[in-house]
């Protein structure tokens, strides 16, 4: 046994010595890039709103008192579910009414189609006058009229019958109730304000000079609150705001269901003039302690650096910062995992 135990403390003494000898590297593996110069469009802060792009005022298309709601305040509601519906009473009562009368009209419609058989058959054998003849058949057609008239009252009366039930145009979330059970409607009257939670788009105002520029941009990035997104260019609106001279830019805003209406939201817009500046890869930029950051590699180490964005360039940020040169190595993969001075190993990205 205690042979056993002198072998493997032997062993042990004997890896380290090799392991001090073959000079085997420490350090977090890291890959980097050139900081480069360039130029390119700086930007400038513009802040915006959240607005909702399907907004709607539900109003009711016929008349009358308003019997119960399917909905509350604040609840998601499906396309084509009822929101609210009118007292249909005197219009159901009508409706049983008009079919009544159509069933009578058209006992009495079969009635004279039979007698007009009967003096078809007397006209040709010439027992009955043209004039008795043409007596029974304006009847009968007369009566064919009344009957299509009353079916097609029947079918508006259906019609109404189904606006009393007011409906959701598409699947909404409603923000406003604007009626109480009992109230009286009229054709018209808005019922409930519903918005489409998805349609939520970024409005902001923007001086005219920056309309030649910004066409060529496809993304933009943008901060609501602590959160940083990149929007998308939806529309640009040819139309100046009176007082101000600029033109609203409508942005599309991705996985908008964490937003909501009326948020301020800070765009950064690309300006006219071009600056030579310094560049670094988008995967070099990262965020600690809510800052832009970069790590630099100085004599195998992880050196943190703040920086101030200027603009983005395809895959490319311009920055400035204090300390940060040309020809120095940023780290592009690994710099999540690292912290400040930390020792690495460095393999240039090609």
């Amino acid at each position: 046994m205690k042979k056993s135990i002198l072998i493997l403390i032997f062993s042990l003494i004997a890896s380290v010595f090799a392991s001090e000898n073959n000079q085997v590297p420490s350090g977090a593996l890291v890959v980097t890039a050139k900081v480069e110069k360039g130029m390119i469009h700086p930007v400038q802060t513009f802040s915006g709103i959240l607005f909702y792009n399907t907004k709607t005022k539900i109003a009711s298309e016929m008349e009358g008192v308003v019997a119960n709601f399917s909905f509350q305040e604040g609840q998601s509601i499906k396309k084509d579910a009822v929101l609210a519906s009118l007292d249909s009473k005197i219009l159901e009562a009508n409706i049983m009414a008009k079919k009544s009368m159509i069933k009578a009209m058209k006992a009495d419609l079969t009635r004279q189609e039979r007698e007009l058989e009967r003096s078809e058959a007397l006209f040709k054998r010439n027992s009955i006058s043209q004039s008795s003849y043409d007596l029974v058949l304006y009847a009968n057609k007369q009566q064919k009229a009344q009957v299509e008239a009353m079916e097609n009252e029947l079918s508006a009366m259906n019609i109404q019958m189904q606006k009393t039930h007011i409906k959701a145009p598409f699947d909404c979330v409603v923000v406003e109730r604007n009626v109480a059970i009992g109230q009286w409607v009229a054709k018209g009257d808005t019922v409930a304000t519903l918005i489409e939670p998805q349609s939520i788009e970024a409005k902001v105002n923007i001086p005219a000079d920056f309309i030649k520029n910004i066409s060529q941009y496809k993304k933009f990035r943008a901060k609501i609150g602590t959160e940083e997104i990149e929007l998308s260019l939806k529309n640009i609106i040819p139309l100046a705001d009176n007082a101000t001279r600029t033109f609203p830019l409508i942005f599309t805003v991705p996985d908008n269901k964490r937003f909501i209406e009326g948020m301020r939201i800070d765009i950064d817009i690309p300006i006219l003039k071009k600056e030579n500046t310094l560049l670094v890869p988008r995967d070099a930029l990262i965020k600690r302690s809510e800052q832009d950051v970069v790590f630099v590699v100085v004599d195998a180490k992880a050196v943190m650096i703040p920086v101030k964005v200027l603009g983005y360039e395809t895959d490319m940020v311009a920055v400035v910062a204090e300390g940060l040169k040309e020809q120095m190595r940023v780290i592009v993969k690994g710099n999540e995992r690292i912290a400040p001075n930390m020792q690495v190993m460095e393999k240039v990205r090609k």
